[in-house]
């Protein structure tokens, strides 16, 4: 199982000053960093495969279920309700560094909702050829108020353990492959969720039907036989969605008894944590450590897949307005790739690596597509049923779509922007498809706008934004 983790390669990495380190676990490689931790959902899924066959099928078949709801879902309008999760912060320490305080528990829960909100600031920074299809999810989460017996509670909850490294003690050394990939297959998921047992040196859930369980600790691997080196397989882990009265059990039991949550290393939580990565893995500071790592696992945990679909560009996400890609960003924000062709609305778009489910640096992650938003509320329609709490989404004026009409479209370059009854539109431009602004109006802007472009044939996007700046995104097709 898991054959990037389990290759038997006992490299040693060889780092600056003649220091020994070595890559039990993962592969040495040429450059003297370590192979990226990633996030280990999709691993701990073939793992469950792997031990109950038919798991992942399963799950595939779920996703298909969900893609084929939203593609019979009437065009988006945006959410109208908004769903309010409860989330409980399990901080289990060892060492005092481990035990985060308050304010970046509160930093990172602010940074969860901003992203699911398209609150962050750098929302900006989203390319003008994926406007169209981002959104703002219409889910947001609150610390949990009351714990399950009723009782008043900021949200968190403290445990001391014994236990150092989450990861477990690797018990080989070099030239003992076959052992450490026993290893591996047998105890590091046991030792992981280690943290969400009580009797096993963490913290038990709450109910997971009314909580999202966030454990933080030390995810650490020990190799004593290898200079000590403490290895970081993975950031985090999210548990996918299975609680669906058509999904078969092969499996569930697994992941139930595991705990049905997220898994956090204690140093990518927030943006204000004072722990940052030791060499070698240093290289990750800036990258993986600014508070996204959560926004990312609560994806997985809402039912997202990764958006290269763990694959290659064969390999789907189960979302349509994702561009596919051969392969995740390596914490890289490359704006040039386009490694594989697709069509969505007749573009073959870039990869996407402003998506909170590549894994991409965390200063070009932004976005999730409209695609995405729409799994994780069909997810907590019908599959964590119980979890949110629903309001309405209703404002003072309802910036909506509908409200906005372009006509005609296609055009030959003359058109018009009717804006209806909205009041508030601050600002209105036309961007080519690499983000060119070709026109632009500004001021309190009603009713019908007028154009005239001389601008070649082909895809245009037209950009709405309020004055609480809200963006609406409409397609101009331009024929000759």
């Amino acid at each position: 199982m898991l054959e990037k983790i389990t290759q038997a390669l006992l490299a040693l990495l060889v780092a600056g000053g003649g220091q020994v380190f070595a890559q039990a676990i993962h592969p040495a490689q040429t450059n003297g960093n370590p192979v990226a931790p990633t996030c280990g959902s999709y691993e701990l899924m073939q793992h469950v495969d792997q031990h109950h066959p038919g798991f992942m099928e399963n799950s595939n078949t779920m996703m298909e279920q969900i893609q084929h709801i939203v593609a019979n879902q009437a065009q988006a309008k945006g959410p109208t309700d908004l769903y309010t999760i409860p989330v409980v912060f399990h901080v289990v320490y060892n060492d005092p560094t481990e035990n985060l305080p308050d304010s970046v528990l509160e930093n990172q829960l602010l940074i969860l909702n901003e992203c699911f909100r398209r609150q962050n600031d750098d929302k900006i920074n989203t390319r003008s050829e994926f406007l169209p299809y981002v959104g703002d999810a219409g889910i947001q989460f609150k610390f949990a108020e009351q714990d399950p017996d009723g009782n008043p509670t900021n949200g968190i909850t403290r445990t001391s353990t014994n236990i150092t490294h989450f990861g477990g003690v690797l018990p080989y050394g070099q030239g003992q492959n076959q052992e450490i990939a026993d290893w591996v297959n047998d105890s590091l998921y046991y030792n992981y969720f280690r943290l969400t047992n009580d009797t096993l040196g963490g913290i038990s859930a709450w109910n997971t039907d009314e909580y999202v369980n966030i454990w933080i600790g030390d995810l650490r691997i020990f190799e004593p036989q290898f200079n000590n080196f403490e290895e970081i397989v993975f950031f985090a882990l999210g548990i996918p969605p299975v609680g669906h009265v058509n999904f078969p059990n092969t499996g569930i039991d697994v992941l139930q008894a595991m705990g049905d949550g997220i898994l956090m290393h204690y140093v990518n939580v927030g943006s204000n944590n004072p722990n940052v990565f030791p060499n070698p893995y240093d290289v990750y500071n800036g990258k993986a450590n600014g508070g996204k790592t959560l926004v990312h696992e609560m994806g997985h945990y809402l039912g997202l897949r990764h958006i290269w679909g763990d694959g290659d560009c064969t390999v789907d996400d189960y979302v349509n307005d994702t561009p596919m890609a051969s392969a995740q960003s390596n914490y890289n924000c490359n704006l040039t790739l386009n490694s594989c062709v697709d069509d969505i609305d007749g573009v073959d778009l870039p990869n996407m690596v402003e998506n909170y489910m590549d894994y991409s640096s965390v200063s070009c992650q932004n976005s999730f597509t409209l695609g995405q938003i729409a799994v994780m509320r069909i997810v907590l329609e019908d599959y964590r049923t119980n979890l949110a709490e629903v309001s309405s989404m209703a404002s003072t004026e309802e910036f909506s779509m509908e409200e906005i009409k372009v006509y005609p479209n296609p055009t030959s370059g003359t058109f018009i922007v009717d804006l209806g009854e909205l009041s508030t539109v601050q600002t209105l431009q036309i961007l080519s498809v690499d983000g060119r602004v070709v026109a632009e109006n500004e001021g309190v802007l009603k009713g019908e706008i007028s154009f005239v472009l001389e601008e070649k044939p082909g895809v245009y996007f037209i950009r709405v934004q309020n004055k609480q700046g809200e963006n609406k995104v409409l397609k101009l097709m331009i024929q000759s």
